[in-house]
């Protein structure tokens, strides 16, 4: 199996893409890390606990994950950068996320996860007035 940044990170986001958060549970590290604007860094459990909330709740949701691109990091031969589009129900208000996923990869496992977006395109989509209500 291959163990590569970029095959991990695939993986993983085939997974999240699917809903499985059991495959996605195997293939995170010991200790594992997640880190955005919206949630801050979530840890261990927590943070897998995040994922198996998004995962169960997808229908729910309408969410959906769409990878644009998986590549290796430049500085770093342990990381492969992720350019995927998450978009979703949240509390009835559309959102279309684009988002710049850094997956740092330890022994063929997802250590650490950080999360980069425009955080106020996607607080006035979130947050903002419900669509048809002005």
């Amino acid at each position: 199996m291959d163990q590569s940044p970029v095959a991990v990170a695939t993986k993983w986001f085939e997974a999240y893409s699917a809903g499985n958060f059991e495959e996605m549970k195997s293939l995170a590290a010991e200790g594992y890390t997640f880190q955005d604007p919206a949630f801050g860094k979530l840890e261990g459990e927590r943070a897998l606990g995040m994922y198996k909330m998004f995962t169960s709740t997808r229908d729910k949701t309408e969410a959906v994950w769409n990878v644009h691109e998986v590549k290796p990091a430049e500085s770093d031969s342990q990381r492969a950068i992720v350019r995927f589009e998450a978009i979703y129900k949240f509390n009835g208000r559309p959102v279309t996320n684009q988002i710049t996923s850094s997956i740092l990869v330890v022994d063929g496992k997802v250590k650490e996860q950080v999360d980069t977006f425009d955080v106020a395109k996607w607080a006035a989509q979130s947050l903002g007035p419900k669509e048809g209500k002005h």
